[in-house]
């Protein structure tokens, strides 16, 4: 039920709260830094973690862009299915099957 959720972190070592953000359809603001561009995708707007500036743009962006809001809304809820546990899971599994073909 939110309207969106902003993430500017500085560093992360996997995003899991912006893909729960994505789970739920809300629109995601989050930073350049770190993970979060390679978990994100194209499905949450950018910004300097460092920059009111950005930050608040971006806040801005989100509040008065409803066509903003619903694109990355149906990215994110996309993007999160790429993340799921099933998909971790079958993943892992195919890597240990594959050490355990090696010679």
């Amino acid at each position: 039920m939110a309207e969106l959720m902003l993430y500017p972190s500085l560093r992360e070592s996997f995003g899991i709260p912006i893909l729960e953000g994505m789970a739920c359809g809300t629109p995601v603001l989050t930073s350049y830094a770190a993970s979060m561009p390679e978990v994100s995708g194209e499905a949450a707007l950018l910004v300097n973690p460092e920059s009111v500036d950005e930050i608040s743009t971006g806040i801005k962006r989100l509040i008065d862009e409803s066509d903003l809001r619903s694109d990355l809304r149906e990215k994110g809820l996309e993007r999160a299915k790429k993340f799921s546990w099933r998909n971790t899971a079958v993943e892992v599994l195919k890597l240990y099957t594959d050490l355990n073909t090696m010679p």
